[in-house]
């Protein structure tokens, strides 16, 4: 397994977890579940992880996971949260070896 797509991310948004809780967007706060409603992918398969402004007041990234796909996803975004890019690592570059032992199964809807 290759770190470099994990690595990447991390250049661009930080490491996993280090963004920030909120974002103010056009004088308005925003916490990580409105902007995900704001961006259209408020799913219930979707986990918020934090966010980013990555240019002042004009380009933003909010970077969640992907339960289904098992997929970290930074979403960018612009002041009108329209869609600027998207950005998608698979869980395991962060879990090693640890992705084969994690019962998967709970988080799976179609497993209950």
């Amino acid at each position: 397994m290759s770190d470099k797509d994990r690595i990447r991310m991390e250049e661009r948004y930080g490491l996993l977890g280090t963004g920030t809780s909120e974002l103010t967007v056009q004088g308005r706060r925003y916490d990580l579940y409105e902007l995900l409603k704001a961006i259209g992918e408020d799913y219930h398969d979707i986990r918020p992880i934090d966010a980013k402004e990555l240019e002042p007041g004009t380009r933003f990234a909010l970077r969640v996971f992907d339960v289904e796909e098992r997929m970290v996803v930074a979403f960018e975004f612009d002041a009108q949260f329209r869609s600027l890019k998207e950005d998608h690592v698979h869980i395991a570059e962060w879990m090693g070896d640890d992705y084969y032992e994690f019962n998967w199964g709970i988080w799976c809807p179609d497993s209950v």
